[in-house]
């Protein structure tokens, strides 16, 4: 495949936007979705995996836009029209300083900031809030459990898994993981990414490689990304779709229990998938950030 002239992109992109200058010198590209009148409160919308925010316009963007809520899509290091390996992540501390510098240039916009996490994005938000407790007002996490349904993952080849140990093992900042799942989206979008590093698996999931590759074989996420070290001092909003391929509403019923916080609320969103939401899915979570923000 023919290699991306991020910079390029970047720079001929004309939407709304913010780029974040980090303290290692990379940029990171924040889409902006500008809210109509008068914004009551920010979004700072976190990725999953394979895709970058631009997509996030039609899933969510839009509709909490028209709302009233200012919207800002991230996309993560070696995603879309960020800078950075494609695939890759350098450290778990970078990631945190990523999330941490682009939190503080939402927040210079806007007084109130509530970050969202969708899918694998959920797992960048709680390493946030972890490292930076006080830096968000609210969390919103969509379309994430720590139970995978049965049969969503292929059963890899032999030859797959043996270059895979050998990514573990040797190359370990190598996209050599593919990641490919029945119905997976932005397969003719060239921003989507598809092939992984297990530095990034490592990084994202907060433990070894190895630990993610038996996670991803038992289909049960054992990620210290999906756990809060203290008490969730701020309101949480929890959402999945009941057609959702990955993750059972039972099952993200499930982490949404486990989750220690006083103020909560979880939400089944009607007809929507893991990563389609129909036109309309987000007024609980309109009105959820009206009463809460």
């Amino acid at each position: 495949m023919e290699e991306l002239d991020v910079a390029r992109l970047r720079a001929d992109y004309n939407g709304p936007h913010e780029l974040v200058k980090t303290s290692d010198s990379k940029t990171l590209f924040v889409r902006r979705w500008l809210a109509m009148g008068e914004a009551r409160v920010s979004v700072l919308i976190l990725h999953g995996i394979t895709g970058y925010s631009g997509p996030y316009g039609k899933l969510v963007a839009d509709e909490l836009a028209d709302a009233g809520v200012d919207v800002f899509g991230l996309d993560l290091r070696g995603h879309g029209l960020s800078d950075g390996t494609r695939g890759d992540y350098p450290s778990e501390e970078r990631l945190v300083s990523d999330l941490a510098e682009t939190i503080a240039l939402v927040k210079s916009k806007s007084s109130k900031l509530v970050l969202m996490g969708h899918s694998l994005g959920v797992l960048a938000a709680v390493a946030a809030l972890n490292n930076r407790p006080g830096d968000v007002a609210g969390f919103v996490s969509v379309s994430m459990a720590r139970k995978v349904n049965v049969g969503v993952y292929p059963k890899p080849k032999t030859g797959a898994m043996l270059w895979g140990l050998l990514g573990v093992a040797i190359f370990r900042g190598t996209p050599v993981f593919e990641y490919r799942r029945e119905g997976q989206l932005g397969l003719d979008d060239p921003l989507f990414d598809f092939h992984y590093s297990a530095r990034f698996y490592s990084v994202l999931y907060g433990t070894g490689a190895l630990k993610v590759i038996g996670m991803m074989r038992s289909g049960v996420v054992n990620s210290p990304n999906l756990g809060f070290k203290e008490k969730l001092r701020i309101p949480l909003f929890v959402a999945v779709g009941d057609k959702d391929e990955l993750f059972s509403v039972a099952a993200v019923k499930e982490f949404y229990e486990s989750i220690n916080c006083e103020d909560k609320e979880f939400h089944v969103i009607p007809g929507a998938r893991h990563a389609v939401f129909p036109k309309g899915s987000w007024g609980p979570l309109v009105d959820w950030l009206g009463k809460r923000f």
